[in-house]
């Protein structure tokens, strides 16, 4: 073998060992690099739009998480008369899917589960 043999021959040898290293090093640096943590849900206020659907006037409003564990507190500042609507805040919840209760003034009152506020943020009460 000539001598630009020899050189090319090695040149490529040094080469080669060098995208090993670079693979391997590469490779440990994927199987250190931390795992991602999982997102949180963070908590958000939800404008909801309320509309009194029913004959008597809604005295009592609240969203129920998952988390809650029963704390419920009225959304409603004043009642809310029959066929108007009011927009309300339930602040920080989590997730998307919540039950809702209402208390109207004649005594009845109304429950639903598994509203999904994310898609829709509006309730309307019905007979």
């Amino acid at each position: 073998m000539n001598k630009t043999a020899l050189t090319s021959k090695a040149l490529l040898k040094g080469f080669a060992q060098a995208v090993t290293v670079v693979a391997v090093l590469a490779a440990g640096q994927a199987m250190a690099a931390p795992k991602a943590a999982p997102k949180k849900d963070p908590a958000r206020d939800v404008i909801i739009t309320l509309t009194n659907g029913r004959t008597s006037p809604v005295i009592f409003f609240t969203v129920i998480g998952a988390d809650s564990q029963g704390q419920e507190s009225n959304l409603l500042k004043d009642a809310l008369a029959p066929g108007k609507s009011v927009k309300v805040k339930a602040k920080s919840l989590k997730g998307c899917s919540f039950g809702i209760a209402a208390d109207l003034e004649d005594g009845s009152s109304s429950e639903a589960s598994g509203v999904n506020l994310c898609k829709d943020a509006t309730v309307k009460l019905v007979d």
